[in-house]
Formats: C-alpha cells, sequence, structure tokens
C-alpha cells in the first residue's frame, strides 16, 4: 500500500468517530414533540452530518482509500456537526450548566 492509501484508511478511521453525533442527533429526534424547535433542528443536522461521516468512512474502507471525494464529503459533513455543536452552545439551543 502506498503512503496516500494509508493516509485515507486513517482518516477513514476517524470519520467513524461520526457516530457520535448520529447518536446524539438520534436521541434529540426521539423525543422531538417535547423539544423545542431549535433542538430539533440541530438534531437533524447531527443526524445527517453524522451519517454523512459513517457512509464516508465505509466508502473509503471498501474503496480502500482510492478516491477524495468520500473524504471531502466526510470532511464537510464533520465540520457542519462541529459548527452546529458551536452554534447551539453560543446561542443556548444546547443547555450547558455553568455557574450562576
Amino acid at each position: 500500500m502506498s503512503i496516500p492509501r494509508i493516509r485515507s484508511m486513517a482518516l477513514a478511521v476517524l470519520l467513524l468517530y461520526g457516530i457520535v453525533p448520529l447518536l446524539i442527533g438520534y436521541f434529540i429526534l426521539r423525543e422531538w414533540a417535547a423539544e423545542r424547535t431549535a433542538l430539533v433542528v440541530c438534531g437533524a443536522l447531527f443526524l445527517v452530518s453524522g451519517a454523512t461521516m459513517l457512509l464516508s468512512a465505509l466508502w473509503l474502507l471498501v474503496g480502500l482509500g482510492r478516491q477524495r471525494r468520500p473524504l471531502w464529503t466526510g470532511g464537510i459533513a464533520c465540520i457542519l456537526s462541529a459548527g452546529v455543536l458551536v452554534g447551539a452552545t453560543l446561542t443556548d439551543v444546547l443547555p450547558c450548566s455553568g455557574p450562576a
């Protein structure tokens, strides 16, 4: 295996962490009727970005890291997930406990 393939495979393993936003989105959407609209939208974005990260990782693992498109797709999904988390935290959509 060449160095670019090994790098792609290592990044595919990192994209498997997409299970975290996928589960967060699932747990938020499971109780969607009791949640605020903004939190439900964040949950849907978490669900989509987490699923995209996992599918990109599987695409890389099956293709043995020969393509760049799954890396770009997974990277954009990761940035989307992080942006949603930061935005939801800064706008108090996600309640974070702290000093009163």
